[in-house]
C-alpha cells in the first residue's frame, strides 16, 4: 500500500481499472474514470498533479519510471489510447487528448475530419512544458518534443521536435536528465 499518495480516485459506473504500481512519489493527483476506461501506471513513476480523466472505453498506461514535473492533464472523450513508454519525462502543462471533442464534418460527404486516435510515446521521451498531443500523435524513442510543440502525426526516434504544427529540427539525437 503507499502511504505518502496525496490526490483523488473517482470510479464511476463498471468495468474500469486503475492500477498503480508502486511510484516513487505521488502528490495532488486526480484521476477519473468511467464508461469502461484503463488507467495503469508502472512502477518508480514519479507524479505530480497529473489530471487523468477518461469518460469512454479506453486506455491510458505510463511505463515504468516515467516523471512529472508539475501539473499536466490526460482526457479522453472517446475509445483510445495514450501509452507512454519506460522512463518518459513529462514537464507542467503539458496535455493529451485523444479527441477534439467537438466533431467537425465535411458537408458533402458527411465524413469527419478530426477523428479520435491513439497517442504513442516511446521509451525516453522527453515532452517539454506547454507541447500539446492529439490523436495521431506517435513520438519515436529517445526523442524530445519542444515547449508549446503541437503534436497530431508520427515523428521518428532520436530527433527534435518543435513548432505548431511539430516538424523534426533535429535527428540522431539523445538526451540525459
Amino acid at each position: 500500500m503507499l502511504n505518502d499518495f496525496s490526490g483523488n480516485v473517482v470510479i464511476n459506473g463498471t468495468g474500469n481499472r486503475v492500477s498503480l504500481q508502486r511510484p516513487s512519489s505521488c502528490t495532488d493527483v486526480y484521476i477519473e474514470v468511467s464508461g469502461g476506461g484503463t488507467v495503469e501506471i508502472g512502477a518508480r513513476a514519479r507524479l505530480c498533479g497529473q489530471h487523468i480523466r477518461l469518460f469512454a472505453p479506453g486506455r491510458i498506461t505510463f511505463g515504468e519510471g516515467c516523471a512529472f514535473n508539475g501539473l499536466s492533464y490526460f482526457h479522453m472523450h472517446e475509445s483510445a489510447t495514450i501509452r507512454l513508454g519506460n522512463d518518459c519525462l513529462i514537464a507542467g502543462n503539458a496535455s493529451f487528448s485523444t479527441s477534439h471533442v467537438h466533431k467537425i464534418m465535411d458537408l458533402d460527404t458527411g465524413e469527419r475530419l478530426n477523428p479520435a486516435g491513439d497517442i504513442i510515446v516511446g521509451d525516453h521521451v522527453w515532452i517539454s512544458a506547454d507541447a500539446s498531443l492529439w490523436p495521431g500523435a506517435v513520438i519515436g524513442n529517445d526523442s524530445v518534443v519542444g515547449k508549446g510543440s503541437y503534436v497530431s502525426k508520427e515523428f521518428p526516434a532520436n530527433c527534435i521536435i518543435v513548432g505548431a504544427p511539430a516538424r523534426v529540427v533535429r535527428e540522431r539525437i539523445t538526451w540525459e536528465g
